[in-house]
């Protein structure tokens, strides 16, 4: 992975504190985000906001992980474990807060 940069360490720690399986479903998504870039399509990615996209990773969990593009990289913003059909409006406002430091 040459493009994706996390803007915390913490989430770089979380998205690999699985198990194996999912793990290793992570870091394909990571790659193919990766390779595609902004070419990336549902059902794999999905814009939420003004320059704030959602990777989902499908495994027994249903991880998303919360990215922007920025000077031709892709920063990792913020990941969670999606256990409801919203995203939660606290996982919306980090993401939010993390996409400032960038700009």
């Amino acid at each position: 992975m040459n493009r994706v940069r996390f803007i915390k360490d913490d989430i770089q720690t979380f998205l690999l504190s699985f198990d194996d399986s999912t793990v290793s479903k992570v870091i394909n998504s990571l790659e193919l985000l990766d390779e595609l870039g902004e070419k990336i399509r549902p059902p794999r990615s999905k814009k939420i906001a003004k320059n704030v996209y959602e990777l989902r990773v499908i495994s027994n969990l249903s991880i998303r992980i919360f990215y922007t593009f920025y000077n031709e990289n892709i920063w990792v913003l913020h990941s969670f474990v999606k256990k409801s059909q919203k995203i939660p409006k606290k996982e919306l406002r980090i993401v939010i807060d993390r996409l400032s430091y960038l700009q």
